[in-house]
């Protein structure tokens, strides 16, 4: 396994999230000027019930065939049938659960609601195991194309009926359309045809428990903050909190995650060579912060035009979340490589742990920010966990790996700085141009800030590269990938 074959993975699973956000950012505009925060509160209110009933279902079985370095029949079809068997169990609760869910939030419009993502979740449990062998031999193309046209099927769907519903309905057509696409694409692009077994069931369950854990934690991660906003601040509130996450998570769901989801294979077969796994381990996480850290900090200072922009000024509450969850983001995302290895070296209870760390620390600093900050204390709740699971994640990882602070630091000391530097030259360029108290002049604020933040981080970093003997790291990684790419390009054309 070498590092280029992560790269290469790893650049398949950027393009489909490059597009995926694509297709979300338009889908946000238009949701958001046909929609209001409450319609998105509502649905939210409804799915943190679902996340928590759906904890029986995440085992991840999938995880354990790609982490198998031999899978057979037999564990396919397993995996496939406890899908089936856990998640049906699932959408008959999640059923049952709908009225006493509206008594709780005080919401009578939550029923149907809960009764349509019932349906989904029972429809999406029938998908074909055997697209998990996109991801075990490192298919990425075709795990792009599985995953971009379930996408398209439910972002078409969802915005063709926002035009003519004007209501959260919309949002529930999306989601039914995309389960239903996911079921169908995977058996009309995998041959691999699953039966009903359960000849694997302790084989699956002995790795599966302690991943089990880790999605429980990770779970009640996300959904402990939808539960206290919207039972303390309603679907208002939960909505506009919603919204702050989506865009501030960026950077993990649109860099780190398709990075990491390469790196999971990779790392797998690199667990006889603990030299190797640390050199690739130490390559990925500069290379997830070299995109992802100026990602942060970037959202994080132009957040008031760029919400301007997207949103309108019906969303203006958006703006204080987004600043700390952007940086919450970041932190997830240097935490998410530690996990990978973990996963990888057989190893998943470390990451559990790790995530525990988060979840104790959100539980203490939610309750006691959120009754009197609302979505802003939730929001700093959000950066101390995060903050507290990156320590503890270097932690476990740098012990399994043998890996010494001073290598992790020397690596990724520039990018900090660059990010600083690009922070501060665009709060300049933002305080010259005067307060964006209008859809123009945000605009003008995002035209001259995204390009020149840019261009001080690139100029900052590159700068301090040299001066430090251009060393290992992820700006030689990107700049050898670069040239590499350029020179084939450039032998093609010479052909034609």
């Amino acid at each position: 396994m070498k590092m280029g074959d992560i790269v290469r993975g790893a650049a398949w699973m950027v393009l489909f999230r490059m597009a995926d956000r694509s297709l979300g950012v338009i889908s946000t505009l238009i949701l958001a000027r046909l929609l209001v925060p409450a319609d998105f509160g509502l649905v939210a209110m409804a799915n943190s019930v679902i996340a928590v009933i759906e904890l029986v279902t995440a085992f991840s079985f999938e995880i354990a065939l790609i982490q198998k370095a031999e899978p057979e029949r037999k564990h396919y079809d397993t995996a496939w049938t406890l899908n089936l068997l856990l998640g049906s169990a699932c959408a008959l609760s999640v059923a049952l659960l709908a009225y006493p869910t509206a008594w709780f939030y005080g919401e009578p419009r939550l029923p149907p609601v809960m009764l349509i993502l019932a349906a989904a979740s029972l429809v999406g449990n029938f998908e074909n195991v055997g697209t998990v062998d996109f991801r075990r031999k490192m298919d990425f193309r075709r795990e792009f194309k599985f995953l971009a046209l379930k996408r398209i099927a439910g972002f078409a769907v969802t915005v063709i009926a926002a035009f003519l519903l004007r209501s959260y309905w919309a949002l529930l057509a999306g989601v039914v359309t995309g389960r239903i696409a996911g079921v169908v694409l995977s058996y009309a692009m995998q041959a691999y045809r699953p039966r009903l077994a359960l000849s694997a069931f302790r084989e699956l369950i002995v790795f599966s428990r302690w991943v089990l854990f880790n999605n429980s934690i990770l779970v009640a991660i996300v959904r402990v903050p939808h539960f206290v906003i919207g039972r303390l601040h309603g679907p208002q509130a939960l909505g506009v909190y919603l919204m702050g996450s989506e865009l501030g998570e960026l950077t993990v769901s649109e860099l780190a995650a398709p990075v990491t989801r390469a790196a999971l294979p990779g790392y797998s077969r690199l667990t006889d060579n603990r030299e190797s796994l640390k050199a690739t381990f130490l390559d990925i996480g500069s290379i997830v912060l070299l995109f992802a850290l100026p990602a942060a900090v970037g959202i994080s200072v132009i957040s008031d035009p760029l919400v301007r922009v997207l949103l309108g000024e019906k969303w203006l509450d958006v703006v204080p979340v987004l600043r700390l969850l952007a940086i919450a983001g970041v932190l997830i995302a240097a935490v998410s490589n530690s996990g990978s290895a973990c996963v990888a070296l057989g190893m998943p209870a470390m990451a559990a742990w790790f995530s525990a760390v988060r979840l104790v620390v959100l539980i203490v600093a939610v309750a006691a920010l959120a009754p009197q900050r609302g979505t802003v204390g939730v929001a700093w709740a959000e950066l101390l966990a995060s903050a507290a699971c990156l320590a503890a994640s270097n932690l476990i990882a740098f012990r399994l790996l043998k890996l010494s602070w001073n290598e992790y630091v020397s690596r990724n000391w520039r990018l900090v700085v660059a990010s600083l530097a690009m922070w501060w030259a665009v709060r300049i360029l933002i305080d010259w141009t005067g307060p964006s108290s209008n859809a123009a002049r945000a605009i003008r604020q995002l035209l001259l800030g995204v390009p020149a933040g840019a261009a001080v981080y690139v100029l900052v970093l590159l700068a301090l590269w040299h001066l430090s003997g251009r060393p290992r790291g992820a700006e030689s990684q990107v700049l050898s990938r670069t040239s590499t790419y350029a020179r084939r390009l450039r032998d093609s054309l010479r052909i034609r």
